[in-house]
């Protein structure tokens, strides 16, 4: 089995079209069909179902797919940074965060890892609430500061770095601006941003962006959001409420709002990586974090990579 093979298949099965996945790989449809054809003929039945009009995954291709990318990606890593070792280049970790990342521990880190891996170069990309768990899967990043809790196997985190009150953002002047500690069960009475359907786990949701109170009150839909930011304007919109982590409120001021803590479990952020990915960089960025998070206090549960 060979890696072009593979390639194919994740192609056709992210585009569910041969001719858009023959460009986006720059070969000819026919070597396509042929990669398919013959990785079929070796698994033994089919991955796709195909009709003049479209094309769609069996049920033996969904479940390729999802056991399949994580380790091709982290391959496709792994000779990359080969190949860039062999031409004297840097590597490089793409580290994805959501919000403010590693807040007040990023230059620490940054020098922390730096000197243990020299040879590696860390570049930041900024992720929203709709792939913070799919960049790292989709090898858009090396590593995430997710928050937690986790929805799939193909994820390994490290450490707790941060274990955050919960806060409800309002806005001025709403009726619960002045309490110093909501009962969650007042959110029966609000409407709480949502994710578009499929953006994250029913679990990851249901954790963070609540539909119902702890004693089984239902929590109107508010609108739909993507970001940190765009959750801030739909509240100082006076269109819903939303929860964040306490220390959001330094990182995120916005006119129009106010955070009040909210007697909810904590908010806890851990560095993601793929399960597959077995290169050294992402365990050693977790340790350097790690180390910096208890020196400075914020280590929440030190404890090995799960």
């Amino acid at each position: 089995m060979d890696l072009r093979k593979l390639e194919c298949f994740l192609a056709v099965a992210h585009r569910l079209h041969f001719g858009q996945a023959a460009e986006a790989l720059g070969v000819k449809q026919s070597v396509v069909s042929e990669s398919i054809k013959s990785l079929e003929s070796h698994l033994g039945g089919r991955l796709f179902e195909r009709t003049s009009r479209r094309v769609s995954l069996t049920a033996l291709g969904q479940a390729l797919l999802k056991d399949l990318e994580p380790p091709v990606n982290a391959l496709r890593a792994a000779l990359g940074d080969a190949r860039k070792r062999a031409q004297g280049q840097q590597t490089e970790l793409l580290v994805g965060y959501l919000g403010g990342g590693f807040y007040e521990l990023t230059s620490a880190v940054v020098a922390e890892f730096a000197r243990s891996r020299p040879d590696i170069s860390l570049r930041f990309v900024e992720l929203n609430y709709l792939n913070q768990g799919s960049a790292v899967l989709d090898g858009k990043v090396d590593v995430a500061l997710a928050r937690l809790p986790l929805a799939t196997h193909s994820l390994t985190r490290g450490a707790i770095l941060f274990q955050d009150a919960r806060t409800l953002v309002v806005p001025s002047g709403h009726r619960l601006a002045a309490n110093k500690l909501v009962d969650p069960e007042e959110l029966q009475y609000e409407r709480m941003v949502r994710l578009p359907a499929g953006a994250a786990s029913d679990e990851w949701c249901n954790y963070h962006f609540p539909r119902v109170t702890p004693s089984g009150q239902a929590i109107a839909n508010g609108p739909e959001i993507a970001t940190v930011r765009e959750g801030l304007v739909a509240v100082a919109a006076g269109q819903c409420v939303m929860t964040l982590t306490s220390r959001a409120r330094n990182y995120f001021a916005h006119p129009g709002v106010e955070f009040i803590e909210i007697d909810l479990p904590p908010i806890q952020s851990a560095l993601t990586w793929r399960t597959f990915d077995h290169r050294s960089g992402p365990r050693d960025l977790e340790m350097a974090a790690r180390a910096v998070a208890a020196r400075l206090g914020t280590l929440a549960l030190a404890e090995g990579p799960r």
